[in-house]
């Protein structure tokens, strides 16, 4: 991720280490110097001088540390993440999403489901998952946005809810907040109720920032219809979003 607040605060860290280190080098360097001085008011100025180069460093490193411990709670509480095109934040740590889910479409009975009315991942999927890392049931994922292409900072080009041919990949980008490096995290894209793309994985992104899912196939399997795209953390569903790509019909009826 570009806007990546994780990889900053690590980077300040590691530069706060490596100054309390060349402090430390310091510091010792004047300790044996002045072992070797033969007189000892120098001597003594020398060591005071070593020992308050070192206390600067073991200062230096506990910055490092209080740093690393609580810099990155802090910048979430002043920004927050936006999912919009103009990266105005519009994300609380208070999601208001349910876990009751009101879909448009109602899924049809299939011999082996793979999900239900109300987002429940089936267990067919959850087998397949390769992480052992609890999720943190408090992630939030804002709404999807669509688009046929994405800009450097992961923002939907010229984002909507209903795309024309020709199509190859379609996006879903969202904003995120509160997740844990590799736990499992899944996205399901569904044509009709049908499933047609799917990505499981551990999650590779920072605790938040923006992200986004994908589906890609060939230009005739995009039908004319309905869409939509299941996000869960774990086993538990985060988001649902949807869209359409237009046909005949379709234009017809959005040009009345």
């Amino acid at each position: 991720m570009q806007l990546d607040i994780q990889a900053g605060v690590i980077a300040v860290v590691l530069v706060l280490v490596a100054m309390a280190i060349l402090t430390f080098v310091r510091g010792f360097t004047h300790y044996k110097e002045a072992r070797s001085m033969p007189f000892f008011a120098k001597k003594r100025e020398k060591w005071r001088n070593a020992f308050s180069i070192i206390f600067l460093g073991f200062i230096i490193l506990s910055i490092a540390i209080l740093f690393n411990l609580f810099a990155e709670p802090l910048i979430y509480r002043v920004y927050v993440p936006s999912p919009t095109p103009t990266l105005t934040p519009t994300i609380t740590l208070t999601p208001t999403i349910t876990l009751t889910s009101t879909p448009t479409i109602v899924p049809s009975a299939t011999p082996v489901p793979l999900y239900t009315a109300t987002p429940v991942l089936s267990i067919i999927i959850s087998s397949e998952f390769t992480s052992d890392v609890t999720p943190n049931p408090d992630a939030i994922f804002s709404s999807l946005l669509f688009a046929k292409n994405l800009d450097d900072n992961l923002q939907p080009i010229e984002p909507g809810e209903v795309f024309s041919a020709p199509i190859d990949t379609v996006y879903g980008s969202f904003s995120y907040d509160g997740m844990k490096v590799g736990a499992q995290w899944t996205a399901l894209w569904f044509y009709e109720g049908d499933l047609i793309c799917m990505e499981t994985l551990p999650w590779n992104g920072a605790s938040g920032g923006y992200g986004y899912t994908e589906c890609q196939q060939a230009e005739d399997k995009w039908r004319p219809g309905n869409y939509y795209v299941q996000i869960f953390v774990g086993e538990t569903w985060k988001q649902t979003g949807t869209f359409r790509v237009a046909g005949n019909d379709l234009l017809d009826r959005s040009g009345e």
